[in-house]
């Protein structure tokens, strides 16, 4: 191909390539001033124009990629981002399931203890109709008493550490479910989609 239909190849091309020149060029200025000034003097014109053209698709094409890596580079942060989170969230939920199995033997082995208090009170009754040492009955009692108020403390206190246990349990199914689907929908979107927003005419 001659320069002449080089050049005529390339002013037709022109209008089909202009979507291309439309791309944000801003701060590169300065770069397509270099490249013109490398141009020759003394050239055709349409030599230089074409030339300039051909320059300029190949600054951007160079931005265009350069753009392409970084957003493909967020994208990876964002992902072993989210990966790391839902890891962290898989641990504190093997952790907290572990807590609540401990709590549910405490509160069995408890359950039987607390099974006991009818038979202590029985006890209790027995005693007061009992021909016993008036001392000793006293202090019987009153160590069945204290016996009594101590399971149904522990008692109170289970209840209450499986209440917060139960809440916490569900607080962290929640993060994990949202975090879940922040990953879905982070591998959902495609990473073009953002380059189409960037580079779109």
């Amino acid at each position: 191909m001659s320069n002449s239909e080089a050049i005529n190849h390339d002013l037709l091309s022109n209008s089909a390539s202009q979507h291309n020149d439309a791309l944000d060029t801003e701060g590169l200025e300065h770069i397509f001033r270099w490249a013109s000034d490398m141009v020759a003097e003394g050239e055709d014109a349409r030599v230089k124009i074409a030339r300039e053209r051909r320059v300029r698709r190949q600054v951007l094409e160079v931005v265009q990629k350069a753009r392409e890596q970084k957003v493909l580079k967020e994208a990876s942060d964002e992902t072993a981002y989210l990966q790391r989170r839902v890891i962290a969230l898989l641990q504190k939920m093997q952790e907290v399931t572990e807590e609540n199995s401990l709590l549910r033997q405490i509160t069995i082995s408890q359950y039987y203890a607390l099974d006991r208090i009818p038979v202590l009170e029985e006890e209790i009754k027995s005693l007061r109709g009992m021909d016993y040492e008036r001392e000793a009955a006293v202090a019987e009692r009153r160590y069945l008493m204290d016996a009594l108020a101590k399971l149904k403390a522990d008692r109170d206190f289970l209840d209450e550490l499986l209440t917060s246990a139960e809440e916490e349990n569900a607080r962290v199914a929640r993060l994990l479910s949202e975090a879940r689907a922040e990953l879905a929908d982070l591998k959902e979107r495609k990473w073009w989609h953002s380059l189409y927003r960037i580079f779109r005419p």
